[in-house]
C-alpha cells in the first residue's frame, strides 16, 4: 500500500479499485481543492471520476473512496455548481451517473463563477464598511493607520477586478477585455 493508497472498505470490488497512478492523481486533486479551501472530499470525488472513461453512480464513488454518503451527496453538488462534473443517465439505468469535465476552460469559468466573483462582490460591502468603521474612530494613529490600510486593500480589490476579466478571456469564458 502506498501513502497515496485509500483505505479499502469491507465491500469486494477488487476489479474497480484505483489503481496506484489513480490514487497518485486523487492525491494530486486532494492537494489542490484544498489549497483552493475546498473540502478533501471534493478533490477525491474529482480525482476518482477525471480518472475513469466510464460514469460512475453515487454508490460506486462512496465505495471505490470510502467516504461517506453526505460527503459524497455533498461533494457532488458542489461539483456541479462548479461545473467540475456532470451527470448522466443511461436508458433503463435509473441511477444518475458521473463525469469528470474535463475541459480546463470550463473548470476555471466554474471556479471564478462560483467562488471569485461572489468573494470581489462581497468585497465591495466590506471594504464600504471599513470606511464607516475609519470615520467613527476616534484614535487619530489609529485612524491613519486604518486608512492606509483600506487604501492598500481597495488597490487589491480593483487590481482583481482588473484581472479576473483577463482570465477569462484567456480561459474562453469572455471574448470581453477590460477597459
Amino acid at each position: 500500500m502506498s501513502p497515496y493508497s485509500i483505505p479499502s472498505s469491507n465491500v469486494d470490488h477488487s476489479s474497480n479499485q484505483p489503481a496506484e497512478w489513480e490514487l497518485a492523481v486523487i492525491d494530486l486533486f486532494i492537494n489542490a481543492a484544498q489549497s483552493a479551501g475546498l473540502p478533501k472530499s471534493l478533490g477525491q470525488i474529482y480525482g476518482l471520476l477525471f480518472c475513469r472513461d466510464d460514469a460512475l453512480a453515487m454508490d460506486e464513488i462512496i465505495q471505490l473512496l470510502s467516504i461517506s454518503k453526505g460527503s459524497a451527496s455533498q461533494g457532488l453538488r458542489s461539483l456541479r455548481q462548479l461545473g467540475a462534473v456532470n451527470s448522466q443517465y443511461a436508458r433503463g439505468d435509473r441511477k444518475e451517473r458521473f463525469v469528470a469535465e474535463i475541459r480546463l476552460r470550463k473548470l476555471v469559468a466554474g471556479f471564478l463563477k462560483e467562488q471569485a466573483e461572489p468573494h470581489m462582490e462581497k468585497g465591495i460591502t466590506r471594504l464600504e464598511h471599513l470606511r464607516e468603521l475609519l470615520s467613527e474612530e476616534e484614535d487619530g494613529d489609529s485612524k491613519a493607520r486604518g486608512k492606509r490600510r483600506e487604501t492598500i486593500l481597495s488597490s487589491w480589490h480593483r487590481q482583481m477586478g482588473r484581472i479576473l476579466p483577463w482570465v477569462k478571456m484567456i480561459v474562453g469564458k469572455s471574448d470581453k477585455l477590460p477597459k
